[in-house]
């Protein structure tokens, strides 16, 4: 793996630094409303990101997924959120395009963002499923087949960007197939019987606006049913795209852990104690503060473009997963750590609203939480670093009886 960035992974870097910028500046607003970065979408869009995970001969920027993650750590900076928000996106995407996916699709949905300047947003979760247990999603929203086309019934949860995207992708159980099969539909979010469900006030991300997307007799054309990427055990799929999904995000909240980095860096540098010539940088403690954190979000991201580029080489799935949820377990604890820190290098000035220390450690608080939680990245790879046989794993929780 060469280190050096690539031409194209400079201009990435140069033009999401650039739209951070922008971004900080409608940062706050957004954050205490818990209202869509509008303007942010906007400018992606213009900017021509919308197709940057799409492959160049489909007409995107052809970033892969090392190049993704530059892009993410940087808007991160500016915005978490929108950063957090635009990854679902392009998580979507890398899937279509890493994923045994026919042409026709790969080159419809290229048209779809990057002609077409379409938004993308999409929600595995549903009530009741839990971040603790690894991939076991069964999905309760129901896809019927009628004579026009289908009916698809059935509530969302964590649907990010919803109310600001074009589309939504979505997976429903169709009727009459095993319990764990799943087809991908992309719904327009203008379909009669849809709706957004506003439930979204929580710590922090506040603006990905991740509301539930309720879905009543919601009627699909049939050309809106992906029924050419049917699963027929969705929990399954997703374990052997598991770093295709998730290394994504994983690079926003890196962004998050250096975004405090630094806006501690420039506290520390500012701050003038009355009485002192020089500025709270020159403590030891402090100084040791930001070595520590430095040294171990380099670490992170070393591991996450590593794990980037095993999936940009297609490396063996098995290889690929370790090395994400190394990864994952690596960033997550960082940038918990970091954000803490940075906020205790602020003191109590920093804990009042509108301190950037203090939205940043608000938004890296779920770095640990957000799948795979940081025990089931712990418990996978345990599993793989012995060479166990999953199948003879005992199962985290009993199923429930069948009826």
């Amino acid at each position: 793996m060469d280190l050096a960035l690539t031409p194209d992974q400079v201009r990435i870097r140069d033009v999401c630094r650039a739209l951070a910028q922008d971004f900080a500046g409608r940062v706050d607003e957004h954050d205490r409303d818990a209202s869509s970065p509008l303007k942010d979408y906007a400018a992606l869009r213009d900017a021509g990101l919308f197709g940057l995970v799409v492959p160049k001969e489909y007409g995107g920027w052809g970033s892969g997924f090392v190049g993704y993650a530059i892009a993410a750590e940087e808007l991160a900076q500016g915005s978490p959120a929108t950063a957090m928000s635009f990854n679902m996106h392009c998580a979507l995407l890398g899937i279509v395009y890493k994923a045994p996916v026919p042409e026709g699709t790969r080159q419809r949905m290229a048209d779809l963002v990057v002609k077409d300047g379409k938004l993308l947003c999409g929600s595995l979760s549903e009530p009741g499923h839990a971040g603790l247990l690894y991939s076991s999603r069964v999905l309760s929203t129901r896809l019927r087949r009628t004579d026009g086309g289908y009916v698809i019934n059935g509530r969302k949860t964590f649907c990010t960007m919803v109310d600001a995207s074009d589309y939504a992708c979505l997976f429903a159980h169709p009727e009459d197939a095993g319990p764990e099969a799943a087809v991908p539909v992309l719904l327009p979010l203008d379909l009669p019987g849809l709706r957004v469900e506003r439930v979204w006030d929580t710590l922090g991300m506040r603006a990905t606006c991740s509301d539930n997307l309720v879905l009543e007799d919601c009627p699909v054309p049939a050309e809106l049913v992906l029924e050419e990427l049917a699963q027929p055990s969705l929990p399954d799929f997703l374990r052997g795209i598991d770093a295709v999904l998730n290394v994504p995000y994983t690079a926003v909240y890196l962004g998050v852990g250096v975004g405090a980095l630094r806006a501690a860096i420039a506290d520390v540098k500012e701050r003038i104690p009355i009485g002192y010539r020089q500025p709270l940088a020159y403590l030891p403690e402090v100084r040791r503060r930001v070595a520590v954190m430095s040294a171990q979000l380099e670490a992170a991201r070393r591991l996450l473009h590593y794990a980037a580029w095993l999936v940009d080489t297609d490396a063996p799935p098995a290889e690929a997963l370790a090395a994400f949820l190394k990864a994952k377990y690596v960033v997550g604890e960082a940038v918990a750590a970091a954000t803490r820190s940075a906020l205790e290098l602020g003191g109590a000035r920093a804990t009042f609203k509108g301190s950037a220390l203090e939205r940043f450690f608000r938004d890296g608080a779920t770095a640990t939480i957000m799948p795979p939680h940081t025990d089931v990245c712990l418990a996978q790879l345990g599993i793989h670093e012995l060479g166990l046989d999953p199948a003879e794993v005992p199962p985290a929780l009993l199923p429930a009886a069948e009826r």
